[in-house]
């Protein structure tokens, strides 16, 4: 029976590794905005930490006081912060833009119309930017400012005939049966590619630690894995029903990588719509990319 003993002290020595962070390896803080999906909702280890801020500029400046080691942030929020923070380079794309507005199926159609948005955000921006394409402006429309979920019951309540939003309240709308317009659908019509929407951040001196290969390593596995893990996931974070996700995965498209000019595009697009300079993207072309 001696082996029994020894297959078992063996067993508990494997979950032992697996189980307890390798010597020397550092906890990785992981910052995000809450209330938006990403593959980071679908990644744990016993060594990484998640944040969830509410607004922006706390991400931010954890970013720059070292507190956060990594972010998932839109493309134009890296922009805004990577003005002043030198330090901070893209490493990976997540999804491709996967905001809608609720309410219309085309866009023109909001000339005169209450549309609710969050206007402190680069998504408003890139709304701003897709309503000059379409050959409409900011004074075309009657603006109702409020934070994601107000606008949501502005809708339902008719206070508002649209609203710009993300997910994951897209899609719940959506499965309601709200009419919508992709902002990836006008990404195509007017640019001809698609744009990212999110992407993965980090500090310089984060990349030259030992975690850092292992951590996108991870981020890497999440992207392959999101179409069978994601449902389950999304379910239980966001209080989603079957059909509300059923949407959601057939409208979120993951990126693997680093697709720089998708990512470029959505800056550009940002600049459209007054979020951030068009010569701060020169200047982010040139540093902006971890070349790993």
């Amino acid at each position: 029976m001696k082996w029994h003993y020894l297959l078992i002290l063996a067993l508990l020595l494997i979950a032992a590794y697996l189980i307890i962070p390798k010597e020397g390896r550092r906890e990785v803080v992981v910052g995000t905005i809450q209330g938006g999906i990403s593959t980071l909702d679908i990644m744990e280890a016993d060594w990484m930490k998640v944040v969830r801020f509410d607004k922006p500029l706390d991400l931010s400046q954890a970013l720059s006081r070292g507190e956060v080691d990594v972010a998932v942030i839109t493309a134009e929020m890296y922009a805004k912060f990577a003005e002043k923070d030198k330090d901070l380079k893209v490493i990976a794309a997540d999804m491709l833009q996967n905001q809608a507005i609720i309410g219309i199926e085309d866009i023109r159609e909001l000339k005169g119309k209450r549309v609710g948005a969050t206007t402190a955000s680069g998504t408003y921006a890139m709304f701003l930017a897709y309503l000059n394409l379409s050959g409409l402006s900011q004074k075309d429309i009657i603006v109702v400012d409020a934070p994601p979920l107000q606008l949501v019951q502005a809708l339902e309540r008719k206070d508002v005939d649209a609203i710009v939003c993300w997910e994951p309240i897209a899609s719940k709308l959506i499965a309601k049966g709200y009419k919508h317009v992709d902002f990836i659908k006008l990404a195509e019509r007017y640019l001809g590619r698609k744009p990212v929407m999110l992407v993965w951040v980090a500090k310089a001196s984060f990349l030259g630690r030992p975690e850092a290969k292992e951590f996108i390593e991870m981020r890497e596995r999440a992207a392959s894995e999101w179409g069978k893990r994601a449902p389950e996931a999304l379910k239980k974070l966001y209080n989603m029903s079957d059909g509300e996700i059923s949407v959601l995965m057939r409208r979120v498209e993951i990126v693997r990588g680093l697709p720089k000019e998708d990512i470029i595009a959505a800056w550009e697009l940002a600049s459209a719509g007054g979020y951030i300079s068009e010569g701060l993207i020169e200047e982010l072309k040139g540093r902006a990319f971890w070349e790993g």
